[in-house]
């Protein structure tokens, strides 16, 4: 095999990693809006619930909140394995709701 063969198998191998980096990148994404969109539910639905059921949907919020931020951490770690480092707008596009205490 020849110098040539070597530097074009090598290019397509970083397409390809690059192409899986850009497509890990979607789906983290739009997991994180998934995250987001439920925890709006979420918060709407424990305004119109007696205590009990408040309470249930406190728990479900908490575990969705942690989620969407394990979710905002993936997307900077990804972002940041295919070369973009800053991050700033992460959190005017991808706003999280606040945790519930």
């Amino acid at each position: 095999m020849g110098l040539r063969e070597i530097a074009a198998g090598h290019e397509r191998i970083v397409r390809e990693l690059n192409e899986e980096r850009a497509a890990a990148l979607v789906r983290i994404s739009r997991v994180l809006e998934s995250l987001i969109d439920q925890l709006h539910a979420t918060r709407v639905r424990m305004e119109s619930l007696g205590e009990l059921d408040a309470e249930r949907e406190m728990a479900r919020y908490r575990q969705l909140h942690r989620m969407a931020s394990e979710y905002r951490w993936f997307l900077e770690v990804q972002r940041e394995a295919i070369g973009l480092r800053q991050h700033h707008m992460l959190d005017e596009f991808y706003v999280i709701p606040p945790a519930i205490r």
